[in-house]
């Protein structure tokens, strides 16, 4: 039996499980020099209820110790990726991160390509895309945000992507995508897209892949050094997703990632659509 026909069997409450006890919050004395703190979320444009909760609890983590940025994982506005709906799927539910200048960089999804091939989506300014493929430095962290979709310019893609990994000298790599390498959920693993990425990523030292796709929060075991975060909870309709041999946590629930990077650690934790912990883990250290 295939895992999507296994997982449309079971229940979403069996396999989220417990929560985790409460978890120690990162220290919220002053940030020092040189530490760079983000959110990660996908998933997103729904516009209910359940993306609202979600961008409430991401305001909160952003009042309590302030973040450098919001990455979103694409699938921005649903159902088809139209701009005229920008403000109940993004404007509405982020208005305190986007009040506070929180800058947000974004992704295109499967059906943000669905309008005009997602080109308004780059050129909307508030989803902070420059182009359809694109970098973004910030301090201690190199991003790599990338058009996964099934049109995307990919000869174009890898060779940028070689050369703009060759060129970064910073200490943590992340790569940001629509679409999972590595999932337990409904979809699965793509061998297709790791034949792409993984051997790029690998040679370079990334080491965090972040995607959403799959509608629940999954964060794998490191892969070749990579670990493999899947943030699709920020506010579409839940699927049920089944850990897996290369699952740490698996769970289907309304969520975001916190992260934070330091000269000597990558720190990470997730929240669900209620301010509880879903998730804590130090993702990569670095010798002194």
């Amino acid at each position: 039996m295939q895992r999507r026909d296994l997982l449309r069997q079971l229940p979403a409450a069996l396999l989220a499980g417990g929560l985790l006890p409460t978890l120690a919050r990162a220290d919220t004395s002053a940030r020092p020099r040189g530490r760079l703190r983000f959110l990660a979320v996908a998933d997103t444009g729904s516009g209910d209820a359940n993306q609202r909760a979600v961008g409430q609890r991401m305001a909160e983590v952003h009042q309590r110790q302030p973040v450098d940025l919001v990455v979103l994982g694409g699938d921005n506005i649903y159902p088809s990726g139209d701009l005229a709906l920008v403000e109940s799927t993004f404007q509405r539910p982020y208005r305190d991160l986007l009040q506070a200048g929180v800058p947000f960089h974004a992704v295109l999804g499967n059906h943000d390509i669905r309008t005009a091939n997602g080109a308004p989506q780059v050129a909307y300014k508030p989803f902070g895309m420059n182009g359809r493929f694109y970098t973004l430095r910030r301090g201690l962290v190199d991003f790599f945000l990338l058009d996964t979709n099934v049109n995307a310019d990919w000869q174009r893609q890898i060779s940028w992507l070689r050369t703009v990994l060759a060129q970064s000298r910073a200490p943590w790599k992340v790569m940001v995508g629509h679409h999972p390498i590595y999932s337990s959920g409904f979809y699965g693993n793509d061998p297709q897209l790791g034949a792409r990425l993984t051997g790029l990523m690998r040679r370079h030292g990334v080491q965090l892949y972040i995607n959403g796709h799959e509608h629940n929060y999954e964060r794998s075991k490191p892969i070749d050094g990579t670990t493999y975060l899947v943030v699709g909870g920020g506010g579409a309709t839940l699927r049920p997703v089944l850990a897996s041999a290369q699952s740490v946590r698996a769970v289907s629930a309304f969520s975001f990632a916190e992260l934070e990077a330091t000269p000597r650690e990558f720190k990470l934790w997730a929240w669900d659509r209620g301010g509880r912990p879903l998730d804590q883990a130090v993702l990569a250290r670095r010798e002194p």
